[in-house]
């Protein structure tokens, strides 16, 4: 028996994990076994595992990859007082098209949802969505945009906290924020009509960034009348255009920030 197969299982993991880092396009069974002077059948088990968690992923070719979430710690753990310099134009862009005040939220803390960026065209009517603001799960645009994408596991989580009533309009039956979810996913933007107050609406689409999956949404918000007189189909279809444009940006930012290296 070698030494490495000696060493306790999360050792091993670990070990896997940082190998697998050094080579971003990924290795073979064979290479990985080798490399860490495993027996072949001990690292096939170990690997086995390590998807089921998606600790790793099956790239094709059958070499193994980083899984989707350590790249997405990865990156959630990389310091973002950037992401504001580089999503601010784009969000002042998507104010002045839509004439409505427009916001970026972020999934954090595993299943919460909150705004963290706020621009509002010169107009007599400017909402506010002021930064920091935790956003409802089952009722706000911005947080069904996300949290749609999610892992089943952080989708309970988020329901399972308390779901008040807001408005007359608030659901606050899982089955049906299911539902509406699955639908969000299906047109590729989620509503908030007199769900959070009576009198204005919110739009939010997902956007989607490489390698670390839906963690932001854009929000567009406005009253009521005036959104659904614009047509919320077409604010949608600007809505994601400016998402990809904020992707871009943000693939960009991430790319050029590493995470904060471990105290």
């Amino acid at each position: 028996m070698s030494q490495a197969s000696k060493l306790p299982p999360l050792e091993r993991y670990v070990r896997i994990l940082e190998l697998l880092a050094s080579f971003p396009d990924g290795l073979g069974l064979s290479d990985i076994a080798r490399m860490l002077a495993l027996p072949k059948t001990s690292a096939h088990r170990l690997l086995g595992t390590m998807q089921d968690s998606q600790l790793v992923d099956v790239a094709s070719g059958g070499t193994y990859v980083l899984g989707n979430r350590v790249r997405r710690l990865a990156y959630t753990g990389a310091n973002t007082e950037w992401v504001a310099a580089v999503v601010k134009p784009h969000l002042a862009d998507l104010a002045a098209e839509t004439d409505e005040t427009c916001y970026l939220a972020k999934l954090h803390a595993g299943h919460r949802v909150s705004s963290i960026l706020m621009e509002a065209p010169d107009t007599p009517w400017r909402g506010f969505v002021l930064p920091g603001k935790g956003m409802a799960p089952h009722a706000a645009a911005s947080a069904k945009a996300i949290l749609a994408f999610q892992p089943d596991a952080v989708i309970q989580a988020a329901l399972a906290e308390p779901l008040p009533v807001l408005t007359a309009n608030t659901r606050t039956d899982p089955a049906q924020i299911l539902q509406e979810y699955e639908q969000v996913r299906r047109q590729g933007y989620a509503t908030c009509i007199g769900e959070i107050d009576e009198g204005l609406a919110a739009l939010g689409v997902p956007v989607h960034v490489p390698h670390l999956g839906v963690a932001y949404s854009l929000g567009v918000t406005g009253p009521m009348q005036r959104l659904k007189t614009k047509n919320l189909e077409n604010i949608a279809r600007i809505m994601q255009r400016y998402a990809q444009r904020v992707s871009d940006a943000l693939a960009a930012g991430y790319m050029r920030q590493p995470p904060d290296p471990a105290p």
